[in-house]
């Protein structure tokens, strides 16, 4: 039970695993094909990285990050032209998602979206009047509920901090809803702490020694 490096291979086990941690997210109800799509962002660059807990032959729980050394595009915007095409694939043969109440609450991050994905823009390599700190976020982390309670998720936080340092970094940052007090509960027993409020979420903060 010890987390390892996720390969090609194993991001159908994984999506699995993310369905069964988050059914009612608009990911999971967009569809395994979407999910999988989705979860090989984290393979697609060096920056990026995914890493799963198997139990047996199945996949229990998986986490994933994103390195950032300059100030600009995050995560979630990465992603969401990552799985542009099998986002919209997925819409047209479920047209009732548009409806979820994910898409009303982040209705202008996908409509800038949208438009960036037809418009072609100049990337954005970080303003130089911005003072900024690389960190490595903490982008996914997921556990099936049958194996929740176990240890899963601290240990995969262990992880999380090894391959951060491994990358050469202290600094972590992660964002969670506020109403997701069992979460936020988890991460402070883990070290992390919040250190701001972004609209309806908290960012939270660990740095290591």
């Amino acid at each position: 039970m010890i987390p390892r490096e996720a390969k090609q291979k194993d991001l159908k086990d994984i999506s699995i695993c993310h369905q069964r941690a988050f059914p009612d997210s608009l990911s999971s109800k967009l569809g395994h094909d979407y999910v999988e799509t989705m979860l090989g962002w984290y393979l697609s660059t060096d920056n990026t990285f995914l890493f799963c807990v198997d139990e047996g032959n199945q996949c229990v729980g998986y986490c994933g990050g994103m390195v950032k050394t300059i100030w600009g595009v995050g995560s979630a915007s990465s992603m969401a032209q990552f799985s542009f095409n099998a986002a919209l694939k997925s819409f047209l043969v479920r047209p009732w998602l548009v409806f979820h109440k994910e898409i009303r609450a982040k209705f202008p991050f996908i409509v800038r979206n949208v438009v960036n994905r037809f418009i072609r823009k100049k990337k954005n390599l970080g303003d130089a009047t911005v003072v900024f700190e690389p960190y490595v976020g903490l982008v996914v982390i997921g556990v099936d509920p049958a194996f929740q309670g176990k240890g899963f998720g601290a240990m995969m936080l262990q992880e999380f901090e090894r391959q951060t340092l491994q990358y050469g970094f202290k600094k972590m940052i992660l964002t969670v809803k506020t109403d997701n007090q069992k979460a936020i509960r988890s991460y402070s027993r883990n070290g992390w702490f919040a250190s701001r409020a972004v609209g309806k979420s908290t960012l939270m903060e660990k740095r290591l020694n």
